[in-house]
């Protein structure tokens, strides 16, 4: 081999093989765009069946009330459980209206929720579908525990 293309190959491939995989600095730092959430796209009666109110430190939503019967319910999700994401929104980017508008849709739809269980470190993710709500539905703040989960 001649010397001076194996020198090229030698000091010039890892150099363009690094500087490929390495993303540029600004885009590193940057999330991902979110999607925005239009009144038209939540226009239906469709709910997931939960009561949140929000923290009054952090600004987060927590669920403070689950529907009987309700998908919320049905999902898993408890009291307490801090909203941390709704589809690929986090909830600290979205105002209040935008908060409760992106739980409602219509009904048979999927949400997905990313929500945050007793300071536990990790999240839980789940897609709840949304449903039509009777208007009498009773709300729960402390829904039936299971007697074999108790330690």
């Amino acid at each position: 081999m001649k010397p001076l293309p194996a020198i090229c190959l030698l000091v010039c491939l890892p150099a363009l093989a690094l500087a490929q995989t390495a993303p540029p600095p600004d885009t590193a730092a940057k999330e991902q765009p979110f999607e925005p959430v239009l009144a038209q796209d939540h226009m239906g009666a469709g709910r997931i069946g939960v009561r949140i109110d929000f923290d009054k430190v952090t600004g987060m939503p927590v669920i403070v009330a689950l529907t009987r019967g309700g998908p919320a319910a049905d999902f898993g999700f408890r009291v307490g459980d801090v909203i941390i994401k709704i589809g690929k929104n986090y909830t600290s980017t979205l105002t209040q209206d935008e908060i409760h508008l992106a739980l409602r849709g219509q009904p048979g739809t999927g949400v997905e929720l990313t929500v945050q269980r007793d300071d536990d470190p990790r999240f839980v993710v789940r897609s709840v579908e949304r449903r039509i709500l009777l208007a009498g539905s009773e709300d729960m703040t402390m829904p039936p525990m299971s007697e074999v989960a108790k330690p």
